[in-house]
């Protein structure tokens, strides 16, 4: 039959009887019965003991939640940190809490001071949360299944670890329950071996958003970059580098008693309420982010700005009134910084030549010089905003940090001070005299000079700061690629704003002395001043050719340390507030501070005996050649040029950011706010 196996046992279960029948139990039966279980019990003898469960009992109520401790490795064999996770399972519609709760609620702890191993410490790592709400509260946590990734250090490798940990942990769903009790593990010494628990805690490990590094990037977040972070009116203006992923969620940590609601768009970013608002002054508060967009998730730290730099960020409608006019009174007061005032002076020695001829003439030739000005901050903003797609690091004057560049201005200014000296005429190319309108006609090289020479004053102002400069640069680099153009455009408009003046009104000219023999003995000074402009960018050219020094950068006064992370994170930590001075040799601003504020009384004798007596940290970054660390540390606080002064108390909750041109007054406030001197 072809179901003959299954027909025969059902039939034997109805009662058929079976036609096998028992083997008869023999002498030499029994005695092979007893050797197998000798055998059996000396070759289980020999098997080594059960490895211990590596996970501790449950504590909590299912009907609500349960915590227990797990381990990912067997054994502790030569770690120096055992991976452990806690894990929860929770209810339908329980919760437990973020390590920033939120409005309300109570994040995990654990105590681990009981343990039978002396010596331990324990450390969270925090997979990205949920939002919730909890009695009308924003609250952030997790639900369902959980395991946070707990990191044990302080034990002897190669032995056992026995572990108590006490655990208080709040679930809510609609009323709160403690979950509360006392976990046990032990974990035997021995080869370290991925234990059953090891994928899970692998898979909750990947969730945790990684911290950014020195450039602003996250291991988990390799497109996503802050560019602006901004108070507002009850909250929190945050927006996102252009290229980043669609943002989904933000969580705001950092000020006590403060919590943050749910992003809301606004313009090209996001606006956070904070709970509660009033008397909230987010200003140089140092922040960390953590952003989620999707697939992507990281974690970064930003200090609020002072709310200038990043105003026009934040706009629906683009550029602010209020940023355009502090990027063209910046521009307008760049005439006045030494960088400058080679080129006006040359530009004041071909006025003086033209003064006698028609206001025509004269009118076009001051038009010339405003187009090469705002032609040359349009190319810089390109510059820029191309360097920034790619990547690269962006700043107010670095291109000083490139010995092509110098080296071209270096030649440039040489010619310039050939033709005051009329040894050379310079030779325009075809397209300098078609942005004049003038190609081809017999007066078009004055206009050519003028241009060439409008071009070469924004060159120069670069290396230089002014009030509202570094406000409006740092808005320009953190925005959008139109807001970058559109302040450069007002830093143009405004330096060319005397050139302007002239144009507009000719006569202005009447005011200067008339041409004569005395002008030939002025283009000689002058020529000599460009010649002062060459040995400086000489200089420049030397220290940036000359091999970089071991280490971190050099400060040469014996007061000041080189600035560094770990020099600012140790003195901070030791409970020192630091002072740190970015500057660079080529940066003009930067050595007048230096010389007017940092080194006179009362400044230089306050940091000297602060310094001296421990109660400040003096910290000095030399950016004269690119540095991806110092470029970071500055776009940390929304600035990308330097000047760059700031305090930072010993508490790190407020910072002091000193103006770009330095007085004893605002230093010496700073050291006061910090707690450096006595108020």
């Amino acid at each position: 039959m072809k179901n003959g196996w299954g027909k025969a046992s059902i039939q034997q279960r109805r009662g058929r009887p079976s036609q096998m029948k028992p083997a008869p139990e023999t002498f030499q039966g029994r005695l092979f019965m007893r050797c197998l279980g000798i055998f059996a019990a000396f070759f289980t003898a020999l098997l080594p003991a059960s490895a211990p469960a590596a996970e501790s009992g449950w504590i909590g109520e299912q009907t609500i939640g349960e915590a227990r401790l797990v381990s990912a490795v067997t054994a502790t064999g030569t770690l120096q940190t055992l991976p452990l996770g806690l894990e929860f399972t929770l209810a339908p519609g329980w919760k437990i809490y973020w390590r920033t709760p939120g409005e309300a609620g109570l994040s995990p702890v654990i105590d681990l001071s009981e343990s039978a191993t002396p010596g331990l410490s324990g450390s969270f790592r925090w997979p990205l949360p949920t939002r919730f709400d909890a009695f009308g509260f924003d609250n952030f946590g997790y639900e369902n299944a959980v395991i946070l990734p707990f990191d044990v250090t302080g034990h002897v490798a190669d032995s056992p670890v026995r572990i108590t940990a006490d655990l208080e942990a709040l679930a809510c769903a609609e009323i709160c329950v403690p979950l509360a009790g006392r976990l046990e593990l032990e974990i035997p010494d021995g080869a370290a071996m991925p234990s059953r628990h090891a994928q899970a805690i692998a898979q909750f490990a990947a969730m945790v958003p990684r911290r950014a590094d020195q450039t602003g990037v996250s291991p988990s977040a390799p497109t996503l970059r802050i560019a602006a972070a901004a108070p507002r009116e009850e909250g929190l203006y945050v927006e996102l580098a252009e290229g980043a992923p669609a943002l989904a969620e933000l969580f705001v940590e950092g000020i006590s008693d403060v919590a943050f609601k749910a992003p809301v768009a606004e313009g090209r970013g996001l606006f956070v309420a904070a709970v509660p608002a009033e008397g909230l002054d987010l200003a140089g508060k140092r922040l960390t982010l953590t952003v989620s967009a999707p697939p992507e998730f990281g974690e970064f730290d930003v200090t609020v700005s002072d709310g200038k730099a990043a105003s026009a960020a934040g706009q629906a409608t683009g550029l602010s009134v209020t940023m355009i006019m502090v990027a063209l009174l910046g521009g307008l007061i760049l005439n006045l910084m030494p960088c400058v005032l080679p080129v006006l002076a040359l530009k004041l020695s071909s006025v003086l030549s033209a003064a006698a001829g028609p206001r025509r003439v004269l009118r076009l030739r001051f038009l010339a010089g405003a187009a090469g000005i705002v032609t040359s901050f349009m190319l810089l903003a390109a510059g820029l905003a191309m360097l920034r797609f790619a990547g690269g690091t962006v700043g107010w004057g670095i291109q000083f940090q490139n010995p092509l560049f110098l080296s071209v201005m270096i030649v440039m200014l040489g010619v310039f001070a050939l033709s005051l000296l009329d040894r050379l005429i310079i030779p325009v190319p075809r397209f300098a005299q078609s942005l004049t309108g003038l190609a081809g006609g017999t007066n078009s090289s004055p206009y050519r000079g003028d241009f060439l020479a409008g071009m070469l004053a924004t060159i120069l102002a670069t290396p230089c700061s002014a009030p509202f400069v570094g406000t409006a640069v740092a808005a320009a680099l953190s925005g959008s690629t139109a807001t970058l153009f559109g302040i450069f455009l007002a830093l143009g408009i405004g330096l060319a704003t005397p050139w302007l003046l002239v144009a507009v009104q000719p006569s202005l000219v009447a005011f200067l002395p008339r041409p004569g023999p005395w002008m030939a003995w002025m283009k000689r000074g002058l020529a000599l001043l460009l010649a002062g402009t060459m040995i400086w960018l000489g200089g420049i050219l030397a220290e940036v050719l000359s091999p970089a020094p071991a280490g971190d950068s050099v400060s040469a006064d014996a007061l000041w340390q080189p600035w560094s992370r770990k020099a600012m994170a140790d003195g901070l930590a030791a409970g020192t507030p630091v002072l740190v001075d970015v500057t660079a040799d080529w940066c003009v601003t930067c050595k007048a501070n230096k010389a007017l504020v940092l080194d006179r009384a009362p400044v230089a004798a306050t940091l000297s005996g602060a310094a001296d007596d421990g109660r400040l940290l003096l910290l000095r970054a030399d950016w004269t050649r690119p540095d991806d660390a110092i470029a970071a540390f500055l776009a940390s606080y929304g600035r990308f040029g330097i000047p760059f002064n700031i305090v930072i108390p010993a508490d790190e909750t407020d910072v002091f950011i000193l103006p770009e041109i330095l007085t004893s007054g605002s230093v010496m406030q700073a050291l006061e706010n910090a707690g450096v001197t006595a108020k």
